[in-house]
């Protein structure tokens, strides 16, 4: 069941959004410019941090409808060629790897064609670490398995790294953080048989990289990172701190196009406040 907190917190960011609004104006929404990467964990049934399986359909549906769903390959591919990004474009990303991301987000994406992303943790996937039994919020929740990821890659489903065993990178050596790092590449490459391009850091927010470690995926071919700094992208934004969109269990249709739309962005003004 949802708490109550949780609930609460929901209400303010709606009477928020409405304010945010108001200040963007009746022609608000995304600039014709601008990427947004939406930032996915869990589609479950039953879960309570999930985003069930019929909401996701109703996400991805307005997504399809509405914007030009790209994978994160594209995105590497448009910002190389310095053409101008013209249209409203999205990306859909996971976090950490879990069983249901292939058990109930999979025929979802591959009914709809959609291009996905899931970041892997890969310690987590080999069963050397239980990364949802460490987070209370996911937990209970089993791990991709790899003939799950190889069936899903082989439907055109992207991967990229997600660490090892799951650290905050800046809260290690910049040795150990290069070990977490390059280990998890080498391990999805190794099973996928191709290059590994793209990253994503675990937690995600401000405090948790840092130019050095921007540095250490640049030195080892990654092309681009995702944090989960609250916003969208645009040629400006660097290329190993895009800003993502979380999506949550508890948003229902009109907060989730609200978030894509872009008047829930009064979240990054939050984040930067707290830093």
């Amino acid at each position: 069941m949802i708490t109550v907190s949780a609930r609460s917190r929901q209400l303010l960011k709606r009477f928020l959004a409405g304010t945010f609004r108001a200040t963007r104006g009746i022609h608000g929404g995304r600039r014709e410019n601008s990427t947004v990467i939406l930032n996915y964990h869990s589609v479950h049934p039953v879960h309570e941090s999930a985003t069930k399986p019929d909401d996701f359909t109703k996400q991805m549906e307005y997504m399809a409808g509405n914007f030009k769903i790209i994978s994160l390959h594209d995105l590497c591919e448009m910002r190389a060629s310095k053409i101008d990004i013209l249209g409203k474009f999205a990306m859909i990303t996971f976090d950490d790897g879990y069983e249901d991301n292939y058990e109930y987000a999979f025929p979802i994406i591959k009914r709809l064609g959609i291009s996905a992303t899931v970041f892997v943790t890969t310690g987590f996937v080999n069963g050397e670490v239980d990364i949802a039994a460490r987070d209370i919020i996911y937990g209970g929740l089993e791990s991709l398995k790899w003939d799950q990821i190889l069936e899903m890659r082989a439907a055109g489903v992207q991967f990229g790294a997600h660490t090892h065993t799951h650290p905050i990178l800046t809260e290690i050596s910049l040795k150990d953080a290069e070990d977490e790092i390059v280990r998890s590449k080498d391990i999805l490459e190794n099973k996928l048989h191709e290059p590994i391009r793209t990253f994503a850091y675990p937690l995600g927010q401000r405090r948790t990289f840092n130019p050095s470690t921007a540095r250490i995926l640049y030195d080892h071919g990654f092309e681009l990172a995702c944090s989960t700094v609250w916003g969208c992208d645009n040629r400006r934004t660097a290329m190993f701190g895009l800003h993502r969109v979380r999506i949550d269990s508890v948003d229902t249709i009109r907060d989730f196009k609200e978030k894509v739309e872009g008047n829930w962005d009064f979240v990054g003004l939050v984040q930067r406040l707290k830093r």
